[in-house]
């Protein structure tokens, strides 16, 4: 099997990369391993390499190990092809790694790598967006988005730091909460309407600590969809506000839940849709996005102690 550890420098509050560097050559040269390590060099190198490691060793087993954030794993696991022979681990080194809090003690026991090459493989679902990415976690679309539209955001904000930005956006989001018209499909059934924010769920935790729906599972088959009605600014801070503090939404957020396995919507202004996967902002060009679930369609590596939150 090839070993392929790919880190993000930039990921989190301090560079780990030498610390991890040389805990990987230590680790891999007593069990005889010979790992491949890349440190990624700019914005979606983590792709590249992953695309490049799969078209280079087709018919060999390849684990690849990704030492950073959500975004690492979203941009690693978006290059990766379908073989069965591939597998994917996630060493948590960014802010807040929210797929793996999925899973019991949340990111507990994933930064230490002699367990994940120990690890079992956990056959799990993941959300497809046509060509443009696979995702473990979430699709957010509408509210909270605006750091990753520079048609929405404010000049101020673009020229921000990144944390800056971000707090910026979301304020911005919440005080606008503009609805958008949507034509909608989940499963063939029509749910065409005005929603001010679309949340696709495979997990349990976006943003950190926010659980909107803590039913959702990554290996249940089953992708939720969550339509978030236009409402008042107090209605929209007021459920920003309970699932800041581990509430799930409810009744009075105006929204409803849709179980389903396809979901194809189109905006009707025909404007781009810009998509918040994993805390990576997409803004594919089709103006038309067909978002598929693909049930245990990803060997996702994880400690032996570790196990799926019931």
């Amino acid at each position: 099997m090839r070993h392929i550890f790919i880190i993000n420098p930039v990921s989190g509050r301090k560079n780990i990369t030498e610390r991890v560097r040389k805990e990987i050559e230590g680790v891999c040269a007593r069990r005889g391993i010979n790992p491949l390590i890349f440190i990624s060099e700019y914005n979606g190198y983590e792709r590249f390499i992953s695309e490049k490691m799969c078209s280079l060793f087709t018919d060999e087993d390849i684990r690849f190990y990704c030492v950073g954030g959500s975004g690492t794993l979203v941009q690693t696991f978006s290059g990766m092809d379908d073989g069965k022979n591939r597998q994917i681990a996630c060493y948590p080194a960014g802010i807040t790694n929210d797929f793996l809090k999925c899973y019991e003690g949340g990111t507990r026991g994933f930064n230490n790598i002699e367990a994940l090459l120990d690890g079992r493989k956990d056959e799990l679902d993941y959300i497809k967006v046509m060509g443009h990415c696979k995702v473990l976690d979430f699709i957010n679309i509408g509210s909270g988005n605006a750091m990753f539209d520079s048609d929405s955001l404010p000049d101020l904000a673009l020229h921000s730091s990144h944390t800056i930005t971000y707090g910026f956006a979301f304020a911005y989001d919440l005080l606008k909460t503009k609805g958008v018209d949507y034509e909608i499909t989940v499963d063939g059934k029509d749910y065409s309407g005005r929603y001010a924010m679309i949340l696709v769920l495979n997990g349990r935790v976006i943003g950190g600590r926010l659980e909107p729906y803590k039913a959702a599972k990554p290996d249940d088959g089953i992708m939720h969809v969550l339509l978030f009605h236009e409402a008042s600014r107090f209605n929209h801070f007021s459920t920003f506000m309970r699932l800041y503090t581990g509430k799930e939404a409810g009744e009075k957020d105006h929204f409803m839940e849709i179980k389903g396995r396809r979901l194809i919507l189109t905006r009707k202004d025909h404007k781009r849709i810009v998509l918040n996967c994993d805390g990576d902002g997409f803004a594919p060009s089709e103006t038309t996005l067909d978002i598929r679930l693909i049930p245990a369609g990803v060997n996702f590596i994880v400690p032996q102690y570790s196990a799926l939150i019931e």
